[in-house]
């Protein structure tokens, strides 16, 4: 009986973390849709309109990056509460904003408060769920997320319709209070300490590299490949190297970054970041597509989206179920597929594309990232001991955010480039053609890690072996 409690308890802890998980997945989804009313409103263009999403992602991917230090030192109860109060109080900040740029802090905010919740959502079910559940947990907790995919950008074309954007934001509140509500009494965890001391440079380096690298992306998309890309993209990358070098530090660093030296993690990582930037590239691309190509109603644009995702929420949920019985290599390589022939269908056919069209293509590219976002990070942990758990959490958590920041910044801005001052749909059409095809080659690059990573895990000892010849125990 108490043991059943006890279950209970953990059950209701994780419930309270994927409720602002969840919300704050519905919000990014919502304002996707609404890229172009939000320019309109403030007299911005489209292009500038992404760092809704890239400065959030940023934000997230920075703050996620301390998770691995901080899993280990704070109670997970204290880290949500602290996550789930600045989320609240960011959300209101966005409702209230009178200009652009306010707004765009808003959700630098919202960004920080959920890279301090979303890796201790995913913390908590890798550590206090069992091995054999926890693929289907973690199934459970993307087909959640699908959910909210498919309803946010709904939501948010049917706002449009009788009442402003800011009501996307003051919606989310009341699922924000009870998140916060629900952590105090059923959040409950021990952290595991740490020796090491927190690494402020390692962090500080890491969000310059990242953010002069996002910098590099969003002006390609403004004014091309001239000197200014170079410049910010090699400076972007040494910065990025030098952090590599400080974060090898055992005693101070962020996370144990020798862990991407164990091929069968490296490949996971790369399935990771590719999936995860087309997924919000073509997330992004899609309703702002509909509405400029296709003459689609923000309502229209956001319900393209919507039956991929609810099917991708059974999908995520299916392919738990599968990796826990048969191991994670099967299900990455058949999401890896899937989401390629989706992307694939998208570019080759673009010339027959229309709202119906594109929403049953959608389907295949969601069913297919389904089967590889909860599974990829749940298989690189399983590959390790779970004293690794919070390094690997940590980096796949920024890998995640990162990737997503790439992904919406990559897409919009080779959109942009291509599409430059010129007006009417052969522009558009060129548009959408030069970043569709970017997002089909990805997954096809995709598929030959995925084959890579399929016979690396048919190797049992993979994880264990590599982890010796590195000198961990």
């Amino acid at each position: 009986m108490h043991a059943s409690k006890d279950r209970w308890m953990v059950y209701l802890g994780i419930i309270a973390c994927t409720i602002l998980a969840v919300t704050s997945t519905f919000a990014n989804k919502c304002i996707n849709v609404m890229y172009p009313k939000i320019a309109a409103d403030f007299s911005v263009s489209v292009n500038a309109t992404e760092w809704m999403t890239t400065g959030y992602m940023l934000a997230q991917s920075v703050v996620a990056a301390s998770t691995a230090y901080i899993l280990k030192k704070v109670h997970a109860k204290k880290v949500e509460i602290v996550g789930c109060s600045l989320y609240l109080g960011a959300t209101i900040l966005c409702a209230l904003s009178p200009s652009f740029a306010l707004l765009v802090v808003g959700r630098i905010f919202q960004g920080m408060a959920v890279g301090l919740e979303y890796p201790t959502t995913l913390f908590l079910i890798l550590t206090q769920i069992s091995p054999r559940k926890r693929a289907t947990a973690s199934g459970i907790l993307g087909g959640l997320i699908g959910v909210a995919v498919a309803l946010g950008p709904m939501w948010a074309g049917w706002l449009e319709n009788f009442t402003s954007w800011r009501w996307i934001f003051w919606s989310l509140v009341p699922f924000v209070v009870i998140s916060l509500i629900l952590t105090v009494p059923f959040v409950k965890n021990k952290p595991q300490g740490t020796d090491s001391k927190f690494s402020f440079l390692s962090l500080a380096l890491m969000a310059l590299g990242l953010a002069v690298l996002d910098f590099a992306i969003s002006s390609a998309g403004s004014s091309g490949f001239n000197w200014k890309f170079w410049l910010l993209l090699v400076g972007g990358a040494v910065i990025m190297a030098i952090f590599v070098l400080t974060n090898r530090n055992e005693k101070r660093r962020l996370f144990e970054l020798d862990l991407f030296l164990l091929p069968v993690i490296a490949c996971g990582a790369a399935i990771y970041f590719l999936a995860e930037g087309v997924n919000i590239g073509m997330q992004a691309l899609i309703p702002t597509y509909a509405q400029y190509a296709l003459k689609s109603s923000p309502f229209i644009s956001g319900l393209i989206l919507a039956p991929g995702s609810l099917l991708g929420s059974v999908g995520a949920i299916a392919s738990g179920k599968w990796a826990d019985k048969k191991g994670y290599g099967a299900p990455l390589l058949a999401g890896s597929v899937i989401m390629c022939v989706g992307t694939a269908l998208v570019y080759f056919l673009q010339p027959f594309l229309n709202a119906g069209i594109t929403c049953f293509f959608y389907i295949f590219q969601r069913l297919g990232f389904a089967f590889l976002f909860t599974n990829t990070i749940a298989g690189a942990c399983s590959m390790l001991p779970e004293s690794k758990t919070p390094d690997i959490n940590a980096m796949f958590s920024v890998i995640n955010n990162y990737s997503a920041s790439v992904g919406s910044a990559v897409m919009l801005s080779s959109f942009s480039l291509t599409v430059g001052k010129r007006t009417g749909f052969a522009a558009v059409f060129e548009g959408g053609k030069v970043s569709f095809g970017l997002g089909f080659w990805l997954t096809l690059a995709m598929v030959a890690i995925a084959i890579i990573f399929y016979f690396l895990t048919n190797k049992r000892k993979a994880g264990k072996t590599g982890l010796k010849k590195l000198g961990r125990n």
